[in-house]
């Protein structure tokens, strides 16, 4: 026989399931908390500019994000840029010109750049912040830098055993200095002196010349 119910046991009722998750408003507080980053940088951001932005209450933002630095950590690991791949450059058939491309993708908005020199302050001061930051913009730019070098050297514009992965590095290093460290703007002579003068020769000079511009770039490096 089955088990007859207890009486005295308090009754059970189904628990209602929790309201869920509205996404398109977690993207417009994304939205928002990257346009003040821009606009006031991280030490000017505060959680109730964001909800006043979004059109969201504080009670909805602090149910999604508990703290500045999260809110800020997801605003930046949301940010299209990570998208962005070999496959979205055009092969113009040479490495310059896929290079000097980059910036001319509908992935990469105007307010990437603008948005690394809003968080200076947290970059330096928080590591969470940091590490996302590594992830987001150094470590997305290497990638794509890598993916690119790969292309040219199967067009044969760069010689054989050429240390492809320490090129790649060199471009985000140089963007991140002159955005994060100096605060100075990208302008387009910026990016093409840093094609024309560093990268593109590098890569492609034979081993002789790379030697000589590898020289030039550690010496101007160290000279900053």
């Amino acid at each position: 026989m089955d088990p007859q119910p207890d009486p005295t046991a308090p009754s059970r009722r189904p628990r209602r399931p929790g309201r869920r998750r509205d996404e398109s408003r977690d993207e417009a507080i994304l939205d928002a908390a990257r346009e003040l980053l821009v606009e006031r940088g991280y030490e000017n951001m505060t959680m109730d500019a964001v909800a006043e932005r979004a059109g969201a209450g504080k009670a909805t933002l602090y149910r999604r994000w508990s703290s500045k630095t999260q809110l800020t950590v997801d605003a930046i690991t949301c940010h299209r840029y990570a998208d962005l791949t070999a496959d979205d450059i055009p092969d113009t058939g040479s490495l310059r010109g896929d290079l000097l491309s980059i910036r001319q993708v509908k992935h990469l908005r105007s307010d990437t750049e603008d948005l690394m020199t809003g968080l200076t302050a947290a970059i330096r001061d928080d590591p969470e912040v940091a590490a996302a930051f590594q992830r987001q913009f150094v470590e997305a730019r290497t990638r794509l830098m890598r993916d690119l070098l790969g292309r040219a050297e199967r067009r044969g514009e760069i010689p054989p055993g050429r240390d492809l992965d320490m090129i790649a590095t060199v471009a985000p290093a140089m963007i991140s200095y002159q955005k994060v460290t100096t605060g100075k703007p990208l302008d387009p002579e910026y990016l093409e002196r840093l094609v024309d003068s560093v990268l593109v020769p590098l890569a492609t000079a034979a081993p002789g010349a790379a030697d000589d511009v590898r020289a030039t770039a550690d010496a101007g490096v160290a000279g900053r």
